[in-house]
């Protein structure tokens, strides 16, 4: 259940203050198991969406590269990890929630871009002249699965793998205005050291060896599943290209980034995406 072992960030933030929480139970990013009733979309919304965030959460980078990518407006709420005051109107408990006006919570990452998918699906014209949808649909949700149950977990054990990069990963909250210090600084400090244990237990749990190399084999495996097309989903991007660019994304600037660019053929495709995927479609709140 990737909902209670894996989270980036705030999640950390509140597990180290909750010292009561084990480490299985501590992962607030993306919904777990409590039943929340999807809620169906009959058009795309007119007025921006909400999303409840942690800003490095890679399940809320990736429906934030799906609205990107979509022009789908939306305004960003960023939760606070010790109190979780900004969620505790909604039913779901874990972000990333969306928020529609006039219609309801949406939950779980996939979730919530399958059902915006479809609305944008259906509203397209119908074609005589198609690739093979089937085989297109699988393989796009091979590799959805594929980022989900293996590359969230190769990133988080890199960007967590020394004292120094979990504070690095970190770093973000400083920038939080809707924190006061002293929520700044716990979050910041004990975070940090409580997600670098995390990240070791998860690394043997997983059989995680070397960190990098697992990294790099794991983007190389990406890399070269797409023959030499522009994108995993051909010459544009897929569901799954948007994914990966999202969790990527939210690590830009790391270390882990930075070393991933430079020993593996990522960079090109990475290119391609920030070009396809365009400006944030996020508006000021």
């Amino acid at each position: 259940d990737q909902g209670k072992i894996w989270m980036w960030g705030g999640t950390a933030m509140f597990a180290a203050a909750a010292a009561a929480a084990a480490p299985t139970k501590a992962a607030d990013c993306e919904q777990d198991k409590k039943k929340v009733e999807k809620l169906k979309l009959d058009r795309l919304p007119e007025q921006p969406v909400t999303l409840y965030q942690y800003d490095v959460c890679p399940f809320c980078n990736k429906v934030k590269a799906f609205f990107d990518y979509n022009k789908i407006p939306y305004r960003v709420v960023e939760v606070n990890p010790l109190t979780k005051s900004e969620i505790k109107g909604l039913d779901a408990k874990k972000v990333p929630i969306v928020v529609v006006e006039g219609k309801g919570q949406m939950s779980e990452s996939d979730d919530i871009i399958d059902e915006f998918s479809r609305v944008i699906e259906e509203g397209k014209p119908k074609s005589w002249f198609s690739r093979n949808d089937s085989k297109d649909a699988e393989d796009q949700d091979k590799w959805r699965k594929w980022v989900g149950q293996k590359y969230v977990r190769v990133i988080t054990v890199n960007i967590y793998q020394t004292v120094n990069e979990s504070f690095e990963t970190f770093n973000y909250i400083a920038d939080q205005g809707n924190f006061n210090y002293f929520s700044r600084e716990a979050a910041r400090y004990t975070g940090a050291g409580m997600m670098y244990v995390i990240s070791k237990r998860m690394k043997k749990k997983y059989d995680i060896g070397d960190e990098r190399k697992a990294l790099y084999e794991a983007t190389a495996e990406w890399v070269e599943a797409m023959e030499g097309k522009k994108f995993q989903g051909g010459d544009s991007p897929d569901l799954s290209d948007l994914s990966v660019f999202g969790i990527l994304r939210a690590v830009k600037g790391f270390q882990t980034f930075r070393e991933m660019l430079e020993n593996t053929n990522i960079g090109p495709w990475y290119e391609r995406m920030q070009e396809a995927v365009g400006a944030s479609s996020q508006v000021s709140s």
